[in-house]
């Protein structure tokens, strides 16, 4: 994978992302936690959509997850790596996938047909990696119906070298997300600052684990492989796994202010 230095905003950068830390999801109690409030929000605000997108979709883990919640919903997923597409079409066969890029040329032209379309879009982790966020904001908007439902996430902490190793641009406080809403034709219905404090604990942990696995920015050198993968991967893979066991159960626990991971919940 190559350092966040490179350009980050490809189709090719994120192909490699996915297959070298696609599997940190796995064992990542954020990663399932974030789902599981994404659902949460998805019942309280769009229990009766018939027309679902995951902006984001990576491997599919969020539209499997959604479907209790959207019974009535025919899900689609999107996502600007192709890889991840085609592995996501070997989890999840019944979902219409397909590649988008928020911030590509002709956006409008190419994706008419979905445009107007979606009574919930849920767009996770995905905004932080875009320079322009307000584009993308934008562009989701269209997207949906009107008065269609949108649920982002975003990491609303201090970036770890990790973050900046995968191509995170900025994070958003919860008031900061919101008015990136607002500013671009949105109404926000909900702005919360989840995981206090056992997803900040979590966080923390994280960015020490990765002063050690991650070289500074702008270094040129490549991850040191490890036989199965990168040193990145590995320490962090044993960080996700050994933090997860112990804090998964907590999270369950963890309040909707103070804490690091940001969500909003937005209405076209």
């Amino acid at each position: 994978m190559q350092p966040a230095t490179q350009d980050t905003t490809t189709p090719e950068f994120y192909d490699e992302m996915w297959s070298s830390y696609g599997h940190l999801d796995a064992v990542s109690p954020a990663a399932f936690h974030r789902r599981r409030v994404v659902c949460q929000l998805a019942k309280k605000y769009a229990s009766h959509a018939q027309a679902v997108l995951d902006v984001g979709c990576g491997m599919g883990e969020l539209l499997r997850d959604l479907e209790p919640y959207v019974p009535q919903a025919r899900i689609s997923g999107a996502d600007i790596s192709e890889r991840s597409l085609q592995k996501s079409r070997q989890l999840n066969p019944r979902y219409q996938l397909f590649q988008m890029d928020l911030a590509g040329k002709d956006f409008v032209e190419k994706y008419a047909a979905h445009l107007g379309q979606y009574d919930l879009i849920t767009c996770s982790e995905v905004l932080e990696h875009i320079p322009e966020d307000a584009l993308a904001v934008q562009r989701l908007g269209q997207l949906l119906k009107p008065g269609g439902t949108l649920i982002v996430t975003v990491p609303g902490g201090a970036k770890s070298k990790f973050d900046i190793h995968i191509g995170h641009q900025k994070h958003y406080p919860p008031r900061v997300a919101a008015q990136l809403m607002k500013q671009n034709g949105l109404s926000v219905l909900e702005a919360l600052g989840w995981g206090f404090p056992f997803h900040s604990l979590y966080r923390t942990a994280v960015r020490v684990a990765s002063r050690f696995a991650v070289g500074d920015p702008g270094e040129k050198k490549q991850p040191q492989q490890n036989g199965g993968g990168s040193v990145v991967s590995t320490v962090l893979g044993g960080a996700y796994t050994a933090f997860g066991k112990v804090l998964n159960p907590l999270f369950y626990l963890n309040l909707n202010h103070g804490g690091e991971q940001t969500v909003v919940v937005a209405r076209r």
